[in-house]
């Protein structure tokens, strides 16, 4: 594990908030955050405590920022990519715990996750969902925006210096040329899920293509990992990921998502 003190104030109330960058393998940080995300949903309780534990450490880079006050957990934000050239990242799982809110917590940590992304990271882009026009808010000043410019959140992109500006050209530069020749199937991993769970959704959101509901392509692969069946992605010759295929064993129906003009 690599823990790096970040950041360190006082919050209103007059304790020290200490924000610390966790990079994975952290099975201590695995162990301790069970209590403080005991409450969320089980994909992304399995996400975060996997990916802190380090079993994706081999395909994919995560990074943890957490708050502590005295030694204790109280908020926590994350963003990931995976072990290949010009990766895509996805940004998010941001909590604070109830009675630490309205103290600046969240927004430290994401002062702490946008300095490390533009300055120390090799994603071209950042993605992320929100619900709220007021988080969106935030988060457009730090270089975010819609993927529908018109719309005031939902779906989100970040671009490094030199990516477009936005979302619908980024999406047409990725899959530029890709479609061209027949996708391979290989044995997925967690590697190319920002991808996938990220830039593949955003780009079918766009075109008006996004089946309901939307696999999850993260939770394919817990699935996968729990004996339920197996799971491949299809890359172009240039190892571009162009869509997924999960198929259970107990014979029912596969499940996936694919670009449009992708070709198997």
């Amino acid at each position: 594990m690599a823990l790096t003190v970040v950041d360190q104030a006082a919050a209103p109330g007059g304790e020290t908030v200490t924000i610390k960058l966790v990079i994975p393998p952290a099975p201590a940080y695995a162990r301790d955050i069970r209590g403080f995300i005991d409450w969320i949903d089980a994909e992304n309780f399995r996400s975060i405590t996997s990916r802190l534990a380090g079993k994706f450490n081999d395909v994919s880079e995560d990074r943890y920022f957490f708050a502590e006050i005295d030694g204790e957990i109280v908020g926590q934000m994350w963003y990931g990519w995976g072990r290949h050239a010009q990766p895509a990242a996805n940004f998010g799982q941001v909590f604070v715990a109830a009675r630490h809110r309205k103290k600046g917590i969240a927004g430290r940590l994401f002062s702490a996750f946008s300095r490390h992304y533009f300055d120390n990271s090799l994603p071209i882009a950042a993605f992320c969902t929100t619900g709220s026009e007021w988080v969106a808010n935030i988060y457009k000043a730090a270089g975010f925006r819609t993927i529908d410019p018109k719309a005031g959140c939902g779906p989100l992109y970040c671009p490094k210096p030199g990516q477009p500006e936005t979302f619908d050209e980024f999406a047409a530069k990725f899959y530029c040329g890709q479609c061209a020749e027949r996708a391979q199937a290989v044995p997925a991993t967690m590697e190319y899920r920002h991808e996938l769970d990220c830039v593949l959704k955003f780009t079918l959101i766009r075109m008006g293509m996004l089946p309901e509901p939307f696999p999850s392509f993260q939770q394919a692969c817990f699935d996968h990992l729990d004996g339920q069946g197996d799971i491949v992605v299809f890359l172009s010759p240039q190892k571009c990921p162009l869509g997924w295929r999960f198929t259970p064993r107990d014979g029912a129906a596969p499940r996936g998502a694919m670009h449009p003009e992708c070709r198997i």
